[in-house]
């Protein structure tokens, strides 16, 4: 069990930025769009500014996505460091052991051998060089994670062609595995969570019980922020060595070009897992702005969790701000800056529904009903049935779920639980909804991840109920505008971040991630559609 290590605490002042500084930041983040849900300001190892946006909370670990994946290439560190002999050569693990030699086996049993199978290195893979192809569209439920990777083509010789793939990720993890018999959660425990002081986090798996790699973990933003101080301080953490310092210069460094890129902070350079910054030093960075700067040259780490889908607003948000608000020595305190910083962090929040007047009579008509819906055909055709999880939990979840089939909404004072049903039965859930203005949290254990869930809602002067499900460790939220009309009821699904905006982000991304013209126009057809299969309006009437 890791140890409590808590990051001492001090004013922005004491370390060289402004109090208005931080509230500039937090101003930056609601004018350029950007739905922050965390952050976290570090100078010389102390954190001077944090914030959760309620309902979010500090003790509640937030979706990483691809934060997941540097994460991954530490375990590769470590391994390389202690030199784990590879079974198939009798060497030592390193940067060019080839991938073969690690699923020597898996290999063997390939469908169509190619010549760049054995090119294919450790190396190559940290480095976004692997020269795969994979189907984004494969349900990960139904297939070998490993023969999938190993069979898909390569659209480039490895090492010739900077190509983002989640799967490079989950094939570190699944090398690891291999290896040493050990998960990387369980292999990287006593060498980087228990000297960080991080609780082993929840991070989703395969069918064999090995970590995504590429996505699917959960942290805490401190946790988040001992991670990424680490890095910068070469390895280091309360005095001891903890990253092999020749892997955290190595991993944070520019290894290859990525200008391939469309955004600016996505173009600057990639290392080992690892992103440069257009204002110097290096980040961890997930999708819909998960993100942890090291700015090495301040000795600064700023740390964001977010659910904004297009990720230069949240870098161009921090880079307002920072680095220009870094002094070089302490700044006199200011008692009145200072108090109006907590008075607006104390109040930060996301936007939440009004409370309103309760409909007493239309709650007492429909109360305790149960509401059978009409399913969808498209969007099991999609793959991608009506959930009361969003698209951005669903899309990248090895637990698939969806099919609302039934709703049941009871009415108590000043809040009403709703209980609904998923997948013919198999998901029968029960959390409670806020009709006052004020959340009301619940527990929700949706696919592999248990959720804490905030839930509000009200009634609209048009006779309809909107409620909002937020699952707090996940990006986004369900929304619903229900209408009731005798027996029957209309559900009009919603989602924040909202499935357009979302569907706008990935095909910029997948316009990088593949080098088919014909693939690329496809998906940009497909995702114009995307928003009315996602979040499609249900029909259903009273049992």
């Amino acid at each position: 069990m890791a140890k409590e290590v808590v990051l001492e605490r001090c004013t922005p002042e004491s370390v060289g930025i402004a109090s208005e500084d931080i509230i500039a930041l937090m101003d930056a983040f609601q004018s350029m769009g950007v739905e922050n849900h965390s952050f976290m300001i570090l100078r010389h190892g102390k954190v001077c500014a944090e914030a959760w946006a309620k309902p979010m909370a500090p003790e509640i670990p937030h979706a990483l996505y691809s934060f997941s994946k540097s994460f991954s290439a530490t375990a590769i560190g470590f391994a390389i460091d202690e030199k784990i002999t590879v079974p198939a050569t009798g060497e030592a693990l390193s940067l060019d052991t080839r991938l073969k030699d690690i699923f020597p086996e898996e290999f063997a049993a390939k469908k169509k051998p190619h010549a760049y199978d054995d090119e294919l290195k450790l190396r190559h893979m940290l480095r976004m060089q692997s020269g795969k192809q994979m189907n984004l569209l494969a349900d990960k439920a139904k297939i070998d994670w490993v023969s999938d990777y190993i069979n898909a083509p390569f659209n480039a010789k490895p090492g010739t062609y900077w190509n983002y793939c989640n799967e490079n990720s989950f094939m570190l993890c699944a090398a690891i595995r291999k290896l040493t018999g050990l998960t990387v959660n369980e292999y990287l425990t006593p060498r980087l969570y228990e000297p960080l002081g991080i609780k082993e986090p929840l991070w989703e798996r395969n069918q064999e019980g090995t970590e995504a790699g590429g996505w699917g973990m959960y942290l805490r933003t401190e946790e988040m922020a001992k991670f990424m101080q680490c890095y910068m301080d070469g390895g280091k953490f309360g005095g001891e060595q903890v990253i092999p310092a020749w892997w955290a210069e190595e991993a944070s460094k520019k290894q290859v070009d990525n200008s391939i890129e469309l955004q600016t902070d996505n173009k600057s350079g990639y290392g080992y897992h690892f992103w440069r910054n257009s204002i110097g030093g290096f980040r961890a960075d997930g999708m819909f702005s998960q993100h942890g700067l090291a700015l090495p040259e301040y000795d600064a780490v700023i740390i964001t969790t977010s659910g904004c889908p297009l990720e230069q607003k949240d870098m161009d948000a921090i880079c307002s701000v920072f680095p220009k608000a870094f002094s070089d020595g302490a700044l006199p305190e200011n008692p009145d800056a200072y108090a109006l910083l907590q008075e607006r962090i104390e109040n930060y929040a996301l936007e939440k529904l009004p409370a309103t007047l309760r409909r007493r009579q239309e709650e007492q008509r429909i109360n305790k009903k149960v509401y059978r819906i009409s399913k969808k055909p498209v969007g099991n055709i999609s793959g991608f049935p009506a959930s009361m999880l969003a698209m951005p939990i669903t899309f990248m979840s090895t637990v698939k779920t969806g099919n609302i089939d039934k709703l049941r909404f009871v009415f108590r004072e000043n809040e009403m639980r709703m209980n609904w049903v998923e997948q013919d039965g198999k998901i029968r859930e029960c959390v409670p909804i806020g009709l006052d203005g004020e959340y009301r949290y619940g527990k929700m254990n949706m696919g592999p991840i248990p959720f804490t869930t905030a839930g509000i809602g009200c009634w609209n002067t048009d006779g309809s109920l909107s409620i909002s499900l937020r699952p707090l460790e996940a990006v986004s939220a369900r929304t619903m505008r229900i209408y009731f009309e005798g027996e029957s009821i209309t559900v009009k699904l919603g989602e924040s971040p909202a499935v357009s905006t979302i569907a706008e982000f990935l095909v910029a991304a997948f316009e990088v991630m593949v080098s088919s013209k014909f693939l690329v126009k496809s998906a940009e057809q497909a995702f114009k559609v995307v928003p009315k299969i996602l979040d499609p309006t249900l029909h259903g009437k009273a049992e």
